[in-house]
């Protein structure tokens, strides 16, 4: 049982790295598209509303999976595990308007899976990332520095992933952990008061997840996730930037961990209900940039799967709950954004062969 996407979770995670599809019985593709619509609204120290700040998105994946032989998988798999769109309107809030952070990541990732037992096996595999971005400031708050904006030109560099798992098939028993290494990019950037390009690194972060499963009555299943992300390895300081705030990161973010907790009941030979929960906890820190403007999370999630002949079709919906952040510079507080909400609608499809 998938938890499916982990949209609006910690750091700028969207996907929680979903590696499901390499545990799954038999040969199978599967697509997977979801929509979001935040609702993300504040109002700056003058009163102003900042409009809708977070735009809505699209996200989908991709993932062949096959059997080699009776103990050995393999896994192709191209999603969008990471991203953000914030935005502040130019027409709304004085201080903040035409603030704006956008990221976009892709990554190709190849996996092999070998069971030497019916209960233990390991796995693992290369990823190709590709990550781009850009961050602009807009409004008063930012003085003379209004109007700066900096393009990440795309980066594209490999990293790889390593698990272990523990099965057993009579009472649908499986935990499985996998480590997913950081990833160094050097991207060429564009900033808008020089007339060259410099380089800036990066480190998409390193992550853990923990995944399991167990039958706790005939048809009833248990299922969960522990996911932790290193965020705080993730910094962005470009040369001008990080010469004018003594070596200033564009990003401030602090590490993540997500539990997760969910329940699936057959309710025939081929309908499948399943909800789930999920939880993040707000950072240590109180006051925020204008590029986090929520603090803290806690999700659900219901949906359903249909059991076809050679086909599965599983539709959700999700509703992420995300907590208040005051937004601050130089200990001043800027804007306030009450409790928010991003609300996710998706389906997914598996096609055996």
């Amino acid at each position: 049982m998938a938890l499916g996407s982990a949209a609006q979770a910690g750091g700028l995670d969207r996907t929680g790295q979903n590696l499901s599809a390499l545990f799954s019985q038999g040969n199978v593709i599967s697509i997977d598209v979801h929509r979001a619509r935040p609702d993300i609204e504040g109002r700056d120290a003058l009163g102003r509303s900042t409009g809708q700040v977070a735009d809505a998105y699209t996200q989908w994946g991709f993932a062949y999976k096959q059997d080699l032989n009776p103990q050995t998988s393999m896994l192709i798999m191209l999603t969008h595990p990471f991203g953000l769109d914030i935005g502040y309107d130019r027409h709304q809030s004085p201080l903040l308007g035409g603030t704006e952070a956008r990221v976009n990541t892709h990554e190709l990732l190849g996996a092999l899976r070998y069971r030497w037992n019916e209960q233990w096996g390991v796995h693992g595999g290369l990823r190709m990332q590709r990550s781009e971005g850009k961050v602009g400031f807009g409004g008063r708050i930012f003085g003379g520095a209004s109007g700066y904006h900096v393009d990440f030109r795309p980066s594209t560099e490999p990293g790889y992933l390593l698990g272990l798992s523990y099965e057993r098939p009579d009472i649908a028993l499986r935990i499985a952990g996998t480590y997913y290494s950081a990833i160094h990019h050097k991207m060429s950037t564009l900033e808008n008061v020089l007339p060259m390009t410099t380089s800036t690194s990066s480190t998409s972060p390193q992550s853990f997840n923990l995944d399991a499963q167990v039958a706790i009555a005939s048809n009833t299943l248990l299922f969960g996730q522990i996911r932790w992300t290193q965020w705080s390895k993730f910094r962005l300081s470009p040369l001008v930037f990080a010469s004018q705030t003594g070596g200033g990161s564009l990003a401030d973010l602090e590490d993540t961990t997500t539990y997760s907790l969910g329940l699936g009941q057959k309710l025939s030979s081929q309908w499948t209900g399943f909800a789930a929960v999920s939880y993040d906890r707000k950072n240590h820190t109180n006051a925020l940039s204008a590029l986090r403007p929520t603090n803290g999370r806690t999700g659900y999630m219901l949906g359903v799967n249909y059991q076809g002949q050679d086909f599965k079709l599983t539709p959700w919906i999700s509703y992420q709950c995300l907590g208040a952040a005051d937004i601050s510079i130089a200990n001043r507080t800027i804007a306030r954004f009450g409790d928010s909400a991003v609300k996710v609608f998706g389906v997914t499809l598996d096609y055996a062969f």
